[in-house]
């Protein structure tokens, strides 16, 4: 487990979101050192069709742009160290392909090897220039894509304008882009399972703080749980909100119910016995 628990909570989250949408690994090994860990990989199943009834925007179009997809979350600000880590990860991932592929005599093609996602709170312009970063006409602002050889792009989290497109991934910010994007989330109707599932991870996550908080939180985490508080309060008042509905439910429904027996009772002394159909 990364001793990093908010890159615990960004896997949790994404696995969450895609668990409808193909098939992801979890700290997918490379070599013998937790460095060299890839935080998630996705393999899409196209004919999914969460696809069309779960629309995550700017996250849905990023996990598309290959049919295997490396996910990297950075929640402080992104490093030329983190982008040669993941470099490494992903020759080493290649590499391994490549010799498994032939011991069976068979060809690890180029089409095969997985684009790299790197999910970042901030990156200054100069490391991303240094990489040959160059921002994604199509997808937008925050979406940068680094040089072609790479197979790699960067996401900038502060960098994405604030929409019902980039929900999902403001959701893996931090302090207040975190909190706003999980109030929008919240608001989002109870029919939706990822809108649900999202809510519950929050909601664990928190506890486990919650728990943890009496033997120290590091500084990263005591930020975090901050932040979960306010989410889990939101949660609250939203299922208080709900129970007070139903409560409210109940007792109109209590008193449809009296009018009926009264209703009925008024029938069977003017007409009698009535027919289960009249009753009806």
């Amino acid at each position: 487990m990364s001793p990093y628990q908010d890159d615990d909570f960004s896997k949790a989250y994404t696995t969450a979101l895609y668990q409808t949408k193909g098939t992801i690994d979890l700290n997918v090994r490379v070599k013998s050192d937790e460095n060299l860990e890839i935080d998630l990989l996705f393999v899409s199943n196209p004919q999914s069709p969460a696809w069309v009834t779960e629309d995550l925007g700017l996250f849905d179009a990023l996990m598309q742009v290959h049919p295997t997809i490396f996910v990297e979350h950075y929640s402080g600000y992104l490093k030329s160290s983190h982008i040669i880590r993941c470099v490494t990860r992903f020759d080493l991932y290649t590499s391994g392909e490549e010799k498994e592929a032939k011991k069976r005599n068979e060809t690890f093609s180029e089409a095969q090897k997985p684009f790299t996602w790197i999910l970042v709170t901030g990156c200054s312009e100069k490391i991303l220039r240094s990489f040959g970063g160059v921002r994604d006409p199509e997808l937008g602002a925050g979406v940068y894509r680094l040089v072609e050889g790479l197979r790699m792009g960067v996401v900038v989290i502060r960098e994405l304008p604030v929409t019902p497109e980039t929900l999902w991934l403001r959701g893996l910010g931090k302090d207040k882009i975190l909190t706003q994007a999980f109030a929008n989330i919240s608001e989002l109707p109870p029919t939706r399972r990822e809108r649900n599932d999202i809510l519950e991870v929050c909601i664990k996550h928190f506890k486990y703080l919650s728990e943890k908080s009496s033997t120290g939180l590091t500084q990263t985490e005591d930020d975090f749980m901050k932040t979960m508080q306010e989410i889990d309060a939101l949660y609250k008042a939203e299922m208080n909100r709900e129970r007070l509905e139903g409560e409210q439910l109940g007792e109109q429904l209590g008193k449809m119910r009296e009018a009926q027996t009264l209703i009925l009772r008024l029938l069977k002394r003017r007409l009698g016995n009535v027919s289960h159909d009249l009753e009806a």
